[in-house]
């Protein structure tokens, strides 16, 4: 006897064929298949914020920035700590370290990478040079730098120690050749091979335009390791005494007790490997560092209570501070709503699968967010954020 197929049964096929055809097709296509991971991750994030948890009497806004960003950016993993005025320290984390619900939860010491947040030891080192008249801002790089070949760009001979904390040195990272630094699985020249600079043609005049430099940063580090004939990564370990904060440099690994990073790569270049895409200990002066937030909210506070100059400082530079990164000081990003509203000073950073960002207000509160993960709108979303944290900062001043 014929056996007569059933509708239901064509619409097993079918959904089985369209099973199938799907699995081949994810499976086959990276792309999508990450962009399909992107796209589920709001389901993730639900779980990952169970494991949400505060100190005691921390301000509700604490929390709620943990929960934003850990949708806005992607993040599963998240820290928060904030020191106030009088010197108060509240902190949250949330997330798991590995399947959510059934793996360790991110607690206060959980290690993130502090990306370009790294760059305000280098800062404060070279300030302290010039409070102690060891350098000058004004003093050309090349005379406190290791001794190298004579420059094809003559211009080069005019970079400052104040240009190279500026940013105002004359390099441009977003050039035809890319960032000297971040260069995909290739040894940067700077620390290890200085007479290299030689070869550098700067693409503005020195003191002139605002371009923001990783390579600057390396220098800065040499500069401060020529003055006390140590590397600079002993030098920083020494006089910030990183060890009692557990706070280490990277190395092309990953650390022991470092948090989850969700790197997901939807274009056609990226990096298979983000504990070996770029030469870590090269960068130890502009992104080097690690810790937690509170352990780099602790080392903030100390650099802000320095006599002048110090991270704070800015010089006499026209610029508007009403603006989002419009100025930039020695250290950090001023930035004030209107003259009548709060002051705050900003410092962030990204690296592959992380994110990092430094808040100080005019009172002396210190804020620090450690973040495991890229947010879809990239840097419009980070100064979303720095917006966010601003408002509930203006807001907890007025009513405390």
């Amino acid at each position: 006897m014929r056996h007569q197929v059933k509708l239901s049964e064509i619409c097993i096929v079918i959904f089985l064929t369209f099973i199938t055809m799907a699995g081949i097709y994810y499976s086959v296509n990276t792309i999508a298949r990450n962009e399909l991971i992107l796209k589920t991750y709001p389901l993730q994030v639900n779980l990952e914020t169970t494991a949400l948890s505060c100190s005691n009497q921390s301000p509700e806004w604490l929390k709620d920035t943990l929960k934003s960003v850990s949708l806005s950016h992607r993040a599963p993993n998240n820290q928060v700590a904030y020191i106030s005025p009088q010197g108060q320290l509240f902190h949250c984390e949330s997330g798991y370290l590995g399947f959510p619900l059934f793996s360790k939860k991110v607690n206060k010491d959980t290690r993130f990478r502090f990306a370009s947040v790294s760059k305000l030891w280098t800062s404060d080192a070279i300030l302290d040079l010039i409070k102690k008249n060891k350098i000058s801002l004004a003093e050309q790089a090349l005379s406190v730098l290791p001794e190298i070949s004579a420059p094809d760009d003559l211009r080069i001979k005019q970079i400052t120690v104040g240009d190279l904390l500026l940013h105002r040195a004359g390099f441009n990272r977003t050039g035809l050749m890319g960032d000297e630094m971040f260069r995909n699985r290739e040894k940067p020249f700077c620390p290890n091979n200085l007479d290299q600079l030689s070869q550098v043609q700067l693409s503005f005049d020195p003191n002139t335009t605002f371009s923001y430099s990783n390579l600057g940063y390396c220098l800065l580090g040499e500069i401060i390791a020529k003055q006390k004939n140590m590397s600079y990564q002993e030098i920083i370990e020494k006089e910030y005494a990183l060890v009692n904060e557990n706070i280490r440099f990277l190395e092309n690994k990953r650390l022991e007790d470092e948090a989850k990073y969700r790197y997901i790569e939807i274009g056609l270049t990226g990096y298979s490997d983000i504990y070996t895409a770029f030469d870590y200990p090269a960068l130890a002066s502009s992104a080097g560092l690690s810790g937690s937030a509170i352990a780099l909210a602790k080392q903030v506070r100390q650099m802000i209570n320095k006599p002048q100059p110090n991270i704070l400082s800015q010089p006499e530079i026209t610029c508007d501070v009403h603006k989002l990164r419009d100025c930039y000081g020695y250290a950090m990003f001023p930035y004030q709503k209107t003259d009548q509203n709060l002051k705050v000073y900003f410092r962030d950073g990204v690296l592959p699968g992380a994110s990092s960002l430094v808040v100080v207000d005019e009172y002396g509160g210190v804020l620090s967010l450690l973040s495991s993960g890229q947010a879809k709108l990239g840097q419009g979303e980070y100064d979303q954020t720095k917006m966010k944290i601003y408002e509930a900062l203006a807001q907890w001043y007025k009513s405390t």
